[in-house]
């Protein structure tokens, strides 16, 4: 059976299948008898651009079960895994939903234009701070890397989340961003604005729960230093005539017992 290699960021692992990946999102989101339920984002890997696989684990692990199914997943790392994997090994990104609706996305060019708006970024890996910032995400993913800083990271991985109004006026309506404590995000905000030397804020230490994809802005980055990936979200119209299915699902809160 051929062999898929993932990088799940939620949380962080490094993972092989037998699953391609729509099955292994599916997979990950409701397990195997349906009594788990949880959103998962993950990259596919391209193997021949990853070094020190461990291979002769991976051959004695990565076989079918003995009534012929499929292995549906064996943990290769859980550790830095983002960090020693090349951007360039980084295939596409998948988005599923907790009820195992999965949205392919493939890595596109990013239209780095100026705007003096204040950003909101969610991170995934290496830690899943949310933070408000003055830097457009190429410029955040050098912030965030410049090894000559105190706090740094070898690579990094988020997503840029919709301020609508609040990106040029802290003090709009929030109208329907879900985000909790508003108020909270509102001061974070005006104190940003407030503060010329400051190029971040942060507004939640850690994410709690699972991210809500309608409040996507851009979409994903993933990178070090000038290097990055820029994974496109679709754009409304797409989403509800090319990829109505997921859409409906993202827009849905389920509860399970």
């Amino acid at each position: 059976m051929k062999k898929y290699f993932y990088l799940v960021a939620t949380p962080e692992s490094l993972l092989v299948s037998h699953l391609a990946p729509f099955d292994f999102g599916n997979y990950l989101a409701v397990g195997t008898k349906k009594q788990t339920r949880g959103q998962a984002v993950f990259f596919e890997i391209d193997p021949a651009a990853t070094d020190n696989l461990p291979w002769s684990y991976i051959e004695k692990k990565l076989v079918p079960y003995e009534n012929g199914e499929p292995k549906r997943s064996v943990y290769l790392s859980i550790y830095r895994v983002l960090e020693n994997i090349p951007l360039v090994a980084l295939k596409n990104l998948y988005l599923v939903t907790d009820d195992g609706r999965v949205l392919e996305i493939k890595a596109a060019p990013y239209a780095d234009l100026h705007s003096p708006d204040i950003r909101l970024y969610q991170q995934f890996i290496p830690c899943t701070t949310r933070v408000a910032s003055k830097l457009r995400p190429p410029e955040f993913i050098r912030f965030l890397t410049d090894t000559a800083h105190p706090v740094s990271a070898p690579k990094v991985f988020f997503v840029e989340l919709q301020l609508n109004e609040l990106a040029t006026n802290p003090y709009a309506p929030l109208n329907n961003l879900p985000y909790p404590n508003p108020d909270h995000l509102r001061d974070c905000l005006i104190k940003l604005q407030q503060s010329p030397d400051r190029a971040t804020k942060t507004v939640l230490r850690q994410m709690k729960g699972d991210i809500s994809y309608r409040t996507v802005k851009d979409g994903f980055f993933v990178g070090e230093d000038d290097d990055y990936k820029f994974f496109p979200f679709p754009t409304i119209e797409q989403l509800e005539e090319e990829y109505f299915t997921w859409w409906r699902s993202a827009l849905v809160q389920h509860f399970w017992p």
